[in-house]
């Protein structure tokens, strides 16, 4: 069963000197941004809100030049899917992870380690390290695709097939990932970027406003025909219709006189 044999905090700190522990040090970073390097050479440039995990007797020097704060822990007899140093990246859970290494800090100064509070806090930072792991493979993974397709989207010769590539995985299992971390594909995705900037500048009604066409093409869509009509199958509406129906119910639109006027 694991257990924390030891759980402290830095406060501001700019270096820690070469050291190691007899089992997995944990870290997660309160304020500031540094760097570990470890005796094989392993360079981990971290920065708040991440977490980093130390394999067992793997001396490491922590240097940071504006500082940092952490909590630190050892946690006996815990056996993680990995074997490597690892940095999992800031996430909504990392945060409450964050609450919970709190907590225990707390407990553990105030009970022996075996006291049942410390013992289903173990259980408690162990189950949130597993998950971390876990999370933290396939997300690294989809952001990469992410980080492409923000970057590119607005470039109608983008091919996603070239962030594919970015990943030493096949295709099918870098979408299924994909799907599975953000609940749709990274095609599907790539496409929601480029309606939602659409219905962006379709809203706009300004001097010098953009065409339907030039807004096709600052969208990422060299086929105007084509975004007129996938822009009609998601939306019900074509451009023109989707911008005039903004326009009035934005009181910008000013409809031409009748005939009796």
């Amino acid at each position: 069963m694991a257990i924390i044999n030891y759980i402290e905090k830095h406060l501001k700190t700019f270096t820690v000197k070469p050291h190691k522990h007899y089992d997995w040090e944990i870290i997660y970073v309160t304020e500031g941004v540094g760097t570990i390097e470890t005796a094989d050479k392993h360079i981990i440039e971290y920065k708040k809100g991440e977490t980093i995990c130390i394999p067992p007797n793997l001396q490491h020097v922590n240097n940071s030049s504006l500082g940092f704060k952490n909590i630190h822990l050892t946690i006996e007899d815990w056996n993680p899917p990995i074997k490597e140093p690892l940095l999992i990246p800031s996430s909504d859970l990392s945060k409450d992870f964050c609450s919970v290494l709190k907590l225990t800090y707390r407990y553990f100064h105030q009970f022996s380690a075996e006291h049942p509070i410390n013992l289903a806090y173990t259980n408690t930072v162990e189950a949130f390290l597993n998950t971390l792991i876990k999370q933290s493979d396939s997300a690294n993974i989809t952001q990469i695709i992410i980080h492409e397709i923000i970057n590119h989207y607005t470039d109608s010769k983008f091919d996603l097939e070239k962030a594919y590539q970015l990943v030493p995985l096949s295709k099918e299992h870098i979408r299924k990932l994909f799907i599975k971390e953000h609940g749709i594909s990274p095609s599907k995705f790539l496409f929601q970027k480029r309606l939602t900037l659409a219905k962006q500048l379709l809203s706009k009604k300004e001097d010098g406003y953009l065409r339907i066409n030039e807004i096709a093409e600052t969208c990422g869509f060299d086929d105007h025909a084509y975004f007129c009509r996938v822009f009609k199958k998601e939306t019900g509406f074509t451009p023109n219709e989707f911008q005039l129906k903004l326009l009035e119910n934005n009181k910008i639109y000013t409809p031409p006189p009748s005939k009796n006027e």
